[in-house]
Formats: structure tokens, C-alpha cells, sequence
């Protein structure tokens, strides 16, 4: 067993920001969306950033995760 550490995560330090994933469509964001909130898991709305679209939510660490699909 590893020692278990005394922090918690924080997005400010140096390492890990966030966590993006690719998918492939926008369909599929919103699938993900769905089920999110049938989980009762806060996310935001989908948001389009250009070349595509993220879905972003943090995981039961307060890590963002996000979910990215092109445009196509």
C-alpha cells in the first residue's frame, strides 16, 4: 500500500489542470450530458470553442474533467 497524501487536488499548483477526452460528435456530448445529470453530477452546458465543443464537469476529487468533440 502507498502512503495516502494529506492534500487535496488544486488546479492552481503545478501538474494536472484538467482531463479532456475526445468524442465523436456533438450527439455524444449531449448523450453524456444526460447522463451526468441523471447522476445528479453538476456540469456545464455545452460550450462551443471554435474547432469544437466541450463538456465539463470535475470528478468526486474536484478534478475538471472534460469531454471534447470536433466539428465536423
Amino acid at each position: 500500500m502507498r502512503p495516502v497524501a494529506k492534500d487535496r487536488f488544486d488546479e492552481d499548483r503545478v501538474g494536472l489542470d484538467h482531463l479532456s477526452l475526445a468524442v465523436a460528435d456533438r450527439g455524444e456530448l449531449e448523450a453524456a450530458a444526460a447522463v451526468l445529470d441523471g447522476r445528479g453530477v453538476a456540469h456545464e452546458g455545452i460550450k462551443d470553442i471554435g474547432a469544437g465543443y466541450i463538456l465539463e464537469f470535475r470528478d468526486p476529487d474536484n478534478i475538471a474533467l472534460e469531454l471534447f468533440a470536433p466539428k465536423g
